[in-house]
């Protein structure tokens, strides 16, 4: 699989979590960029998200949003989420890219879903797919 940079550099990291009141991260070597808390990339109306991520995720230890976007695609997704991940109202046919580990509840309601590949292999509460 082919790694795409999603960024030119680390003050293009800092630049999009300003954009997206992303506060509490780490920039990880690799780019990544964990948070210690909650992420809500779907909070401004005013910053919609069309096809992927602006950046890529490494853990995020609250809770994770990227609903009510245009997504394609959950690549850039953390990998592990400690609270919620909420990726519902999107263009996703697949979750291919999601987090691979979710604390809480995993929502992906409301998309156009043709499988579950790439779900998570542990989600600690509710895995709502309606």
């Amino acid at each position: 699989m082919k790694h795409l940079q999603l960024f030119e550099n680390f003050e293009d990291i800092e630049s999009i979590c300003r954009r997206y009141r992303i506060t509490n991260y780490t920039i990880n070597p690799d780019g990544t960029v964990d948070v210690d808390g909650n992420v809500d990339l779907g909070a401004e109306p005013s910053l919609l998200i069309s096809k992927r991520l602006p950046i890529k995720f490494g853990k995020v230890s609250g809770n994770f949003s990227c609903s009510d976007n245009q997504l394609t695609s959950l690549d850039g997704s953390p990998t592990t989420v400690g609270g919620h991940f909420y990726c519902s109202n999107n263009l996703l046919t697949t979750l291919e890219g999601g987090p691979k580990e979710v604390g809480g509840n995993f929502f992906c309601s409301h998309n156009l879903l043709t499988s579950l590949e790439g779900c998570p292999s542990y989600v600690g509460g509710h895995f709502d797919c309606s």
